[in-house]
């Protein structure tokens, strides 16, 4: 049998830790947000499309969750489900009584049963399914017909049967309590519910199921419960039996479907809440060349700390023409260089993974490495300097990257001196141009910012007001403004004001 993936298939398991680069474009803020209230999906997000196919086949899926309101509740009930199957296949895993072992296994694999069922019905209800819901739909028709599942099933229904017919009394007299067989006895239980029923305060009618039930026994409901299974030894063998039958119950694909759509609920449940907030998102146009042209972009970690604060979100654009392979980026601190860098990164990593991006229009082009190269404090467990690991990291990309890969590089070798730092930097991203991979390096460096040949200059806005800060970073040559010189201007302190104070 087929095991398809809501990834793509065939399935591929995530790396076992997050790649270096999540912490420097802070996708780990990113997925930490989406993977919340459920840490299992957060591996996934290290697993991007390894074609433009795979990543518009999970695209597809995006857009069915995000515009068909009914599947997508259907989707989170079988996840519902599947969550309240491994609830009870844990209680089965630790509990001491067998007999009780042997009734949450069975609850367990009856849910699992539900839930197989419910999603079956939910796709086959479907209007116009993605790819990856058709062909989970396939496999769940065959899984619905294989001999295993069917048997499951079948022994399942017994053996919930008969456990419906254990019927039995129980008389407590001071210590004394006795367990027997049921003969049409008055329910004295149901009598004193009905009695008190006149004090609910909702009016609202409470059925048995209704009423959470705990996993774990107390003395005197253990030694009912080993009464009970005297009293109906065929009963609980053939409950025992279940369990060593089927002990192994449960189709793969269907508990990875379960993870895999949990973990697109996540991230679009993320989204959802940060469009109502304003922050507009959009399904990159996946090309099959390594481009880039990406329209209001921002770096999504930032934005969901403004999102927090009340604070407005500002988009950039981001776009390399056919012979653009870098964007050097300058200007003055806090102007969102490091930000739109960060998005940089953000956006490749994110469209790799078939998912919507910030911004309001993207064609881009996936890559085969993405590479980060971060100013980090110095560690005493690292003898090295500050420039040094700037060279051995250089070094270690140029080494690695083709004409598809990513780099994104911030303030790498800013601490030497001036004269060097344009030197070096200027080498490497001749080596990058050459290279054909696509660049963006936030630099104090002017000068590297008009190389040329496949250089693109970009530069944050200065406002004429130091305290303000547009954030905006537009193409266009190096401005040499900092706001360091319009503090100087707002406070007397330039050049001109000095030399007319000297003067005088």
């Amino acid at each position: 049998m087929e095991s398809p993936s809501l990834l793509g298939t065939p399935a591929v398991d995530p790396p076992e830790r997050d790649p270096d680069h999540f912490a420097d474009l802070g996708l780990d803020h990113i997925v930490g947000a989406a993977a919340a209230q459920d840490p299992d999906i957060a591996p996934l997000f290290r697993v991007p499309a390894p074609t433009p196919a795979v990543a518009r086949y999970r695209q597809d899926l995006c857009r069915a969750l995000r515009r068909d309101a009914s599947l997508t509740a259907a989707l989170r009930s079988f996840c519902a489900t599947m969550a309240a199957t491994r609830e009870a296949r844990s209680n089965a895993e630790r509990l001491r009584l067998a007999p009780e072992r042997d009734a949450w296994f069975l609850d367990g694999a009856r849910r699992y049963l539900a839930a197989v069922a419910g999603l079956r019905d939910a796709l086959a209800a479907a209007a116009d399914p993605p790819a990856a819901l058709r062909d989970l739909r396939a496999h769940l028709d065959a899984l619905a017909d294989s001999r295993a599942h069917r048997e499951l099933s079948g022994d399942a229904a017994e053996a919930a049967a008969l456990m419906d017919g254990v019927e039995y009394t129980v008389r407590i007299k001071k210590s004394d309590v006795r367990v027997g067989r049921y003969h049409g006895e008055a329910d004295y239980g149901a009598e004193v519910a009905a009695v008190f029923e006149r004090f609910r305060v909702d009016g609202a009618a409470r059925r048995a199921e209704d009423v959470p039930v705990r996993p774990g026994l107390d003395g005197v409901e253990a030694a009912i419960l080993t009464d009970v299974t005297a009293l109906f030894p065929d009963t609980f063998r053939t409950l025992a039996r279940f369990r060593e039958r089927h002990a192994g119950y449960g189709d793969p694909t269907v508990t990875r479907a379960d993870l895999e759509l949990r973990w697109y609920l996540g991230y679009l449940d993320l989204v959802a809440r940060l469009e109502a907030a304003g922050v507009p998102f959009a399904f990159p146009t996946i090309a099959d060349d390594p481009v880039l042209d990406a329209r209001g972009v921002a770096d999504l970690a930032m934005a969901m700390d403004l999102v927090r604060r009340g604070a407005p979100v500002i988009g950039n654009d981001l776009r390399l023409d056919a012979e653009e392979r870098v964007l050097v980026v300058t200007g003055p601190n806090h102007g969102g260089k490091t930000a739109l860098a960060r998005a940089f990164g953000q956006t490749h990593h994110l469209a790799a993974l078939g998912l919507p991006v910030p911004g309001t229009a993207a064609v881009i082009g996936l890559f085969d490495e993405l590479f980060t190269q971060f100013e980090r404090p110095e560690s005493a467990d690292d003898r090295r300097g500050r420039l040094e690991a700037d060279i051995v990291g250089m070094r270690e990309i140029l080494t690695a990257a083709t004409d598809r890969s990513v780099v994104v590089m911030n303030e790498t070798f800013a601490s030497t001196s001036l004269e060097d730092g344009a030197r070096l930097g200027a080498a490497v991203v001749h080596r990058l141009v050459e290279r054909g991979a696509r660049c963006i390096y936030v630099t104090f460096v002017d000068e590297i910012a008009q190389l040329g040949g496949g250089v693109v200059s970009m530069t944050a806005d200065v406002p004429a007001e130091p305290s303000a800060r547009t954030f905006r970073v537009r193409r266009g040559r190096p401005q040499g403004l900092a706001h360091a010189a319009a503090l100087a201007r707002r406070h007397g302190l330039d050049a001109e004001a000095l030399r007319r104070r000297i003067a005088s």
